[in-house]
C-alpha cells in the first residue's frame, strides 16, 4: 500500500483539532488518516482530550449525594440523573471524598 505524504494544511488542521481536545482517532476520521499517522504529527502536544460528560453543577451534585446518603440504589440514581449504573459507585465515592476534603479544609481554616 502506497502512502501519501501529509500536507501542511492537513498537519495544521490536525494540530487545531488536537488543541480543541479531540482524540487521535477522531482527528484521523475527520482528516482521513490513521490514528498512528495523526499521533506522529501531534504527539508533541499536550494530551487534554475531552471524554465523557461535562461535570455536574454543584446543586445537582448535592441532590445526588443527599439521595445516595439516604440509601437510594445506584440504579435508581443512574436513571434519575441520566448516568450509567456502572458509573454511579465511582461518582458517589468521588462526591463523598470531595465533601470530606472540604470539611477538613474548613476545620483547618477554623483553627
Amino acid at each position: 500500500m502506497k502512502w501519501k505524504a501529509v500536507t501542511n494544511p492537513e498537519r495544521a488542521r490536525m494540530r487545531e483539532l488536537r488543541a480543541e481536545g479531540l482524540s487521535a482517532d477522531r482527528i484521523g476520521i475527520r482528516i482521513g488518516r490513521s490514528a498512528p499517522c495523526v499521533l506522529a504529527h501531534v504527539g508533541d502536544m499536550d494530551v487534554r482530550c475531552r471524554t465523557g460528560r461535562p461535570p455536574m453543577d454543584p446543586a445537582t451534585s448535592r441532590r445526588m449525594l443527599a439521595l445516595a446518603d439516604a440509601g437510594t440504589p445506584h440504579a435508581v440514581l443512574a436513571e434519575r440523573f441520566g448516568r450509567t449504573p456502572g458509573s454511579m459507585k465511582t461518582i458517589v465515592c468521588r462526591l463523598r471524598r470531595e465533601r470530606r476534603l472540604a470539611a477538613a479544609s474548613q476545620e483547618a481554616c477554623a483553627c
